[in-house]
């Protein structure tokens, strides 16, 4: 299982917004895919392929489906790591490498879970164990829209990429994106020539760079430094004739969990505030400042709420670009199971109206919720505490998105362990041969619970 996911890991299989025939979300998320085909071809599963969308690997030929949902690409590495993040390292029992917990580990978990049932003759006659790998999980979902388009959903399913005990709802998710075409103020001395911050609206983004041009780049830099400073910023400048460039460092985490991170593009329209209308394009650092900076609870947009199951409303200003008088910002809303898209996408339009730019809402998911005593959440529950014996931590609510939206009668199940640090899109990302072991046993007990279950 070591050399399996390590031999995983050191495939970059990031989206690189480079399709080719066959292969929609380029060349390395496809050589993620041929790893799962030679993997499954040594372990006796049947494939089928999707049109280089998704694979389906089955064990055993019953009729009735049980389904093991995972992903083989990743989000981009990014900065601060300690080790190559594309060339696993293990030190003091963890495996460090971006994917070793979201979500190369556990696919290769449910590998030798869906292994071990078949090795040891566990699996009925009537029923099918089936992994379905996705490409674009941590992109746009066109993966798993595919695969529904063209498969059967399983009878019931967990899928491999969520917490212990189990998760029982998913927040909202509206994904959208603010566009403003620069209004510049031709009396201002500075010019904003280039913004960029971020590496996906599914992250807080940890760095953040701009430019300006001035005719004194050197005075604007030291009070630049000053404003820095007194805001507890870190920041690095760098100046070269008449230009000045600015980075900004933040730091990064998942958006579902955006108050453990520092957001750099929003520390960095802070810094451009102090400019006033010195800089040509105040207007658009003002609206920004004044309905998005570094409030994550969606309050400035007059989104925010919670409820007692889910908790708080999340809002993550996640990317943005600079595209010649043009600015994008990637954002992306999780909100409380109980409430409606209805409400937050005018919540968006009319900001949007008010910040006086355009808007589009890009994709969004309803939330997903199961009862207590549901079947596949007792079923999942009891593997976790008959391998782990935890009777205290119970099943909760995430405002991650998880392919269990995609299908009907699914969960997501693992693999991070109550207490642990959530490392998913963190540098240094690791999973520790114990967890990785673990949460083997417990996906075993859970494909044996769900294999022996009366289907009707």
């Amino acid at each position: 299982m070591i050399d399996d996911l390590c031999e995983l890991i050191s495939l970059p299989t990031v989206n690189n917004d480079s399709p080719e025939p066959g292969m929609p979300f380029g060349k390395d998320v496809e050589k993620g895919f041929q790893w799962v085909k030679e993997k499954s071809a040594e372990f006796g599963f049947k494939i089928t392929e999707y049109d280089g969308y998704a694979l389906q690997a089955d064990i055993g030929t019953g009729e009735h489906v049980i389904g093991m949902l995972c992903h083989v690409d990743v989000v981009p590495a990014g900065e601060g790591w300690d080790t190559d993040p594309f060339q696993a390292n293990i030190k003091n029992g963890r495996i460090y490498g971006r994917g070793t917990v979201d979500d190369k580990g556990p696919l290769v978990c449910c590998f030798y879970a869906a292994k071990y049932m078949k090795d040891n003759g566990l699996i009925p006659a009537d029923i099918c164990l089936r992994m379905i790998v996705g490409g674009d999980e941590e992109r746009e979902w066109k993966d798993i829209a595919y695969y529904c388009k063209h498969a059967k959903a399983p009878e019931i399913s967990f899928a491999a990429d969520g917490k212990f005990p189990l998760v029982f709802g998913e927040k909202g998710l509206i994904d959208f994106d603010y566009i403003w075409n620069l209004e510049r103020d031709s009396k201002s001395t500075m010019k904003l020539i280039a913004f960029d911050g971020g590496m996906a609206r599914n992250s807080v983004p940890a760095n953040a760079i701009f430019s300006i041009r001035t005719d004194n780049a050197k005075a604007l830099a030291k009070t630049i430094k000053n404003t820095a400073d007194r805001l507890g910023y870190d920041i690095t400048i760098t100046v070269s004739d008449d230009k000045l460039n600015v980075s900004v460092k933040g730091r990064g985490c998942h958006a579902m969990s955006p108050e453990k991170g520092i957001n750099a593009v929003s520390r960095a329209i802070r810094l451009m505030l102090e400019l006033g209308s010195k800089l040509d394009c105040h207007a658009f650092v003002e609206s920004y400042e004044r309905y998005i900076s570094e409030d994550y609870t969606g309050g400035l947009l007059g989104c925010a709420c919670s409820d007692e199951e889910s908790g708080l409303l999340t809002f993550n200003p996640g990317q943005i670009f600079m595209n010649d008088e043009k600015i994008q910002l990637r954002a992306g809303i999780r909100y409380p199971i109980s409430s409606d898209y209805e409400k937050f996408a005018a919540c968006i339009e009319e900001a949007a109206a008010e910040m006086a730019c355009q808007y589009a809402i890009v994709d969004q998911m309803r939330p997903i919720y199961f009862k207590r005593d549901d079947e596949v959440v007792a079923l999942l529950e009891k593997a976790y505490r008959d391998v782990t014996g935890d009777v205290i931590n119970q099943p909760f609510t995430v405002g991650a998105a998880t392919f269990a939206r995609a299908m009907p009668n699914t969960v997501a199940f693992g693999p991070i362990f109550p207490e642990q640090e959530e490392m998913s899109h963190l540098p240094n990302e690791y999973i520790s041969v114990e967890d990785l072991n673990k949460t083997t046993e417990i996906y075993i007990n859970a494909l044996n619970n769900l294999a022996t279950r009366q289907f009707r």
